[in-house]
């Protein structure tokens, strides 16, 4: 298989508008304010190793908080626990290696691929969620932390090597800056061809109508298959190997 598009998170960037609208009739307050805003997109846009994406808000699967860690082999179907606790959000797999980041609280903690204890690198205070890694290095990624401005999150980069966090400014003025750190809360996802999302599920059963979400994944016009198979177990918060074969995501506990 061939190795897979940097990950495209789905963001309501409206990048395509500010790349199509005439420039002769902005003003130079607007015209202002579009450069602070495509200065702060293109940031994440380049982090990310894209050019544009189009827009979705979040889907159910963002209601699970925390839960056991799982990875579904997306070449035979198969699903399992690839840890043995609970309490564990945001996870996502650090390129070119065979390990998954993590937080447990405001922990971060570095699990390996096979299975093994997860490992407590540092504590970062204020973290909300990490949401991807740079291109093909494993030591930045992308995160969002708490304590910003009108209600919004702050947008940064963790050295996971360090613990080191480097905050990347935006403008509370620019609706399209909103709307990018809006969506880097969602947790449906792009790669290349493959659209990862969380959708509700139900089943009935003897005392009565069962839902939950699941993680489906849609490849070109293919029908979507549902491979976290939660089956009354809510799941969520995806994230896709760099190679394309495998998916880990939360499974929250069973109730």
């Amino acid at each position: 298989m061939n190795k897979i598009v940097t990950c495209v998170f789905l963001l309501s960037l409206a990048v395509n508008d500010v790349r199509g609208q005439p420039q002769a009739n902005k003003t130079p307050a607007a015209a202002s304010e579009q450069r602070r805003s495509t200065t702060f997109i293109d940031k994440l846009l380049n982090f990310l190793g894209v050019s544009d994406s189009p827009g979705t808000l979040k889907g159910p699967g963002d209601e699970v908080t925390t839960g056991e860690l799982w990875l579904a082999d997306l070449d035979s179907g198969k699903t399992r626990a690839l840890t043995t606790s609970a309490g564990y959000r945001s996870p996502v797999f650090l390129p070119g290696t065979s390990d998954v980041l993590a937080l447990q609280g405001s922990d971060v903690v570095r699990i390996p691929f096979r299975g093994l204890e997860s490992k407590k690198l540092y504590s970062v205070d204020a973290i909300l969620k990490l949401v991807g890694a740079e291109g093909d290095d494993p030591d930045m990624v992308l995160l969002l932390l708490r304590g910003g401005a009108a209600g919004y999150p702050r947008v940064g980069i963790l050295t996971v090597s360090s613990g080191a966090v480097r905050i990347l400014p935006y403008d509370l003025a620019s609706d399209r800056d909103l709307q990018m750190v809006e969506n880097l809360r969602g947790s449906s996802r792009t790669y290349g061809d493959r659209h990862i999302y969380v959708d509700r599920q139900t089943k009935q059963t003897f005392s009565g109508t069962v839902a939950w979400s699941d993680i489906f994944l849609e490849l070109g016009n293919e029908e979507p298959v549902d491979v976290s198979q939660g089956d009354g177990v809510n799941c969520g918060q995806p994230s896709l190997s760099q190679d394309g074969h495998f998916l880990v995501f939360v499974k929250a506990e069973a109730q």
